[in-house]
């Protein structure tokens, strides 16, 4: 038997609630979920806290968690299954999480290219924030903090815990961006020394010990803990998921269907192209039409080819809308492929009769995963930089999981923004809205924008939590609201 951790990159985030957090989407579409006192989990409807009548723990963020399983696999062609361990089995996880921001010899702007290595500047080791390897097991569930030191100051990376199935959750850091040495924010979106924040990442791995006395090792896997999406239910038109795999396809690792099918591929996108018009005030995302049915018409009449074409540039619209001139969006080939060939009428016609994707499956955990994050706009991004295109770092066969031998902990945040709030005040128009709004819902025009009354990188800094989520809620007459949740009047 082999055994696996599912999702291979997972994906938490900071927060700066101490106490409240909920456990990142697992399947397509999801809020999230909660954890209640009895065990039981309820889909996601806050991701702030309220007012409790204290200013200084009212309308925090949440934290996200990224839940981490174990698979077992008969062999290596084997689809696999949630792993059920026989009985006197344990399960020890290990988790090691590492910033080195303000350690790394870092470029003047944001690599154009993966970086061949993250190299740590001489002299700046003590600005290395590691929490060292920290276990969790059954027998010792925890909470386990996961905390290291810059400049010899304790700085909180994140902890671990376990749900009521023995599954790891990795919870990130409380959202502190501070310098100990009076160091000046605002010069630079990129690079501000003497800066640190508490975003991470590090290898997940597990050790199984079984009753006989034998050791099995789960193929490991990779936890990133990145900045808070303001804006959950809005999804990248290009994702980081779409991103790894185009660079697995360029690279001959891996393969897709050479049709399309409309629910699978082309709906994805339409949807997330038309959820841009709740934090993003561009005419053509609510143009789009939310016909699927009609939309997923494969015939070549007039009316119908018209259809898919103005479908076709207004998912295309991303291309331009969001280009600045330091860096050009754009959509991956294999996106572009199926696009057209959607537009042809070249796709299979599968709206509502196509299976739903399998909710316990390891490959819906890997991309739903990877799918909550933006994959465009690596200058430097959010969630985690461009070397994540670097097709060596994989392991073959090629599923989205590092090679631990490849990458080190804290490489794939190690180019980020530093702080990341820096990059955030500087990207207020047309870079990844769906995690950063640009703008937020209103009734009448002229919107807000999201960040307003933020006038300064210190301001972001100290006042980033208190700003509002982009927060879905019950659809009315059958169409779908958002709205602004949970702001700080006090902003």
């Amino acid at each position: 038997m082999q055994y696996r951790i599912y999702p291979p990159i997972g994906i938490a985030r900071i927060g700066n609630s101490e106490t409240e957090f909920f456990i990142a989407a697992e399947v397509p579409e999801s809020p999230g979920t909660e954890l209640q006192g009895n065990g039981t989990e309820t889909p996601v409807t806050e991701y702030k806290t309220g007012n409790n009548g204290n200013a200084a723990t009212s309308f925090q963020v949440k934290r996200q968690a990224a839940r981490f399983r174990l698979y077992e696999f008969d062999d290596a062609a084997s689809p696999g299954s949630r792993a059920v361990l026989p009985a006197g089995a344990t399960v020890e996880w290990s988790v090691h999480l590492v910033n080195k921001k303000d350690a790394v010899q870092r470029p003047n702007s944001p690599p154009s290219n993966p970086p061949n290595s993250i190299v740590v500047q001489a002299g700046r080791e003590n600005r290395i924030i590691d929490s060292t390897l920290r276990n969790i097991s059954g027998s010792q569930p925890g909470p386990v903090k996961l905390a290291g030191t810059y400049l010899n100051h304790p700085v909180e990376l994140g902890e671990l815990r376990l749900d009521s199935g023995g599954n790891l959750l990795v919870l990130g850091g409380v959202g502190v961006s501070r310098t100990f040495e009076n160091a000046p924010i605002g010069g630079d979106f990129y690079n501000n020394p003497g800066w640190h924040d508490d975003v991470s990442d590090g290898p997940v791995t597990a050790k199984i010990r079984f009753a006989d006395g034998t050791v099995a090792n789960a193929e490991p896997a990779w936890v990133i803990v990145a900045p808070p999406d303001f804006a959950p239910a809005v999804h990248g038109v290009v994702t980081l998921y779409d991103t790894v795999l185009q660079a697995a396809l360029s690279a001959n690792l891996t393969t897709i269907p050479a049709q399309p099918s409309f629910t699978n591929h082309i709906l994805p996108l339409i949807k997330r192209a038309r959820g841009l018009r709740w934090v993003h005030d561009d005419v053509t995302w609510p143009a789009i039409s939310s016909n699927f049915a009609l939309l997923s018409d494969t015939s070549n009449s007039p009316q119908v080819t018209t259809r898919r074409k103005n479908t076709v540039t207004g998912i295309l619209r991303v291309e331009t809308a969001f280009t600045h001139p330091d860096y050009t969006f754009r959509l991956r080939a294999w996106q572009k492929d199926y696009l057209e060939k959607y537009r042809l009428g070249n796709f299979v016609a599968d709206f509502g009769t196509a299976a739903p994707p399998d909710p316990v499956a390891a490959s819906t955990l890997t991309r739903v995963a990877l799918d909550g994050t933006v994959g465009e706009g690596f200058f430097p991004g959010i969630e985690a930089g461009i070397i994540l295109t670097k097709t060596p770092i994989y392991t073959q066969p090629f599923e989205f999981r590092l090679d631990h031998t490849k990458v080190a902990a804290g490489d794939l945040t190690g180019l980020m923004a530093l702080p990341w709030q820096a990059d955030f005040l500087k990207c207020a128009s047309g870079w990844w809205p769906t995690q950063r709004p640009n703008k937020v819902p209103s009734a009448t025009p002229p919107r807000p924008d999201w960040d307003r009354n933020i006038t300064s990188h210190q301001d972001l800094v100290n006042r980033v939590m208190k700003l509002g989520v982009i927060t879905r809620r019950p659809d009315v007459g059958g169409q779908e609201v958002q709205e602004e949740s949970l702001r700080d009047p006090a902003v």
